[in-house]
C-alpha cells in the first residue's frame, strides 16, 4: 500500500461509525486484488462527510444505512479498456473502482477519454485522500468569511501529501479531484459536526 494508514490511525481522527469496512467475502469476487480486499476489510475508507458512500452488497453488516449506497442494476465487476475493474462506490457523482488484478483505483468520467479516470495508485491513497479532506477541513461552525482562508490552506496541504507519495490524484488538472480541491477552497463542502 503506498500509505501505511492502520484502522487505529483512522478511528482516532474520526469516529467509529464515519469508516467503512468490507465484508472480506463480499469484496474478494469483486474487488479481485489480495492487498486491497484486505485493506478495505481491516483499514476501511472514510465516509467523509458523506462525500464516498460503499456498494452496499460489499459492506459488512455493522455498516450504517447512511454510509453505503444501493447499487441497483449496476455490474460488480466490468470490462474497459483498463482491464477489469470491480465496482467499490461513489465519490459525489463519480461511480469508483478498482482495478481486479493491481488494486488502482479509477472513477467514471464523462471527460476522459475511455470514460474512466484513474484517481489513485491504491485504495490506501483513496483512504489517505478521503482522510485529509475531512481531518483539514475547518471547524462547520464558523462562518465561510471565517473558514475560506482555512479551506484555502487545508488545500495546498492535502495537494502537498498526496503529490509526494501519489502524483494519480492530482495528475488531471480537469480530474476529479481537482475539481473537487477548487471547491473544497471556497468553503463549498464543508464537514458535518462531529
Amino acid at each position: 500500500m503506498l500509505f501505511p494508514l492502520t484502522s487505529e490511525e483512522l478511528t482516532s481522527e474520526l469516529p467509529a461509525d464515519q469508516v467503512v469496512r468490507t465484508d472480506p467475502a463480499a469484496a474478494a469476487p469483486v474487488i479481485g486484488a489480495a492487498d486491497a480486499v484486505a485493506f478495505l476489510s481491516e483499514v476501511g475508507v472514510p465516509w467523509c462527510s458523506g462525500v464516498f458512500h460503499l456498494g452496499a452488497s460489499l459492506a459488512a453488516a455493522s455498516t450504517p444505512d447512511r454510509l453505503v449506497e444501493d447499487e441497483g442494476g449496476l455490474e460488480k465487476v466490468v470490462v474497459t479498456p483498463f482491464g477489469e475493474l470491480g465496482h467499490l462506490g461513489s465519490l459525489q457523482y463519480a461511480l469508483v473502482y478498482v482495478r481486479r488484478d493491481d488494486g488502482v483505483v479509477f472513477a467514471t468520467s464523462e471527460d476522459a477519454e475511455e470514460g474512466y479516470e484513474r484517481i489513485h495508485g491504491d485504495v490506501s491513497s483513496l483512504a489517505r485522500m478521503l482522510l485529509l479532506v475531512e481531518s483539514k477541513a475547518p471547524d462547520p461552525r464558523l462562518r465561510n468569511r471565517e473558514a475560506r482562508p482555512l479551506y484555502r490552506r487545508a488545500v495546498e496541504e492535502i495537494e502537498a501529501e498526496m503529490r509526494a507519495v501519489d502524483p494519480a490524484p492530482l495528475a488531471d488538472p480537469d480530474g476529479f479531484w481537482t475539481q473537487y480541491l477548487d471547491s473544497y477552497a471556497s468553503g463549498m463542502y464543508p464537514r458535518k459536526p462531529r
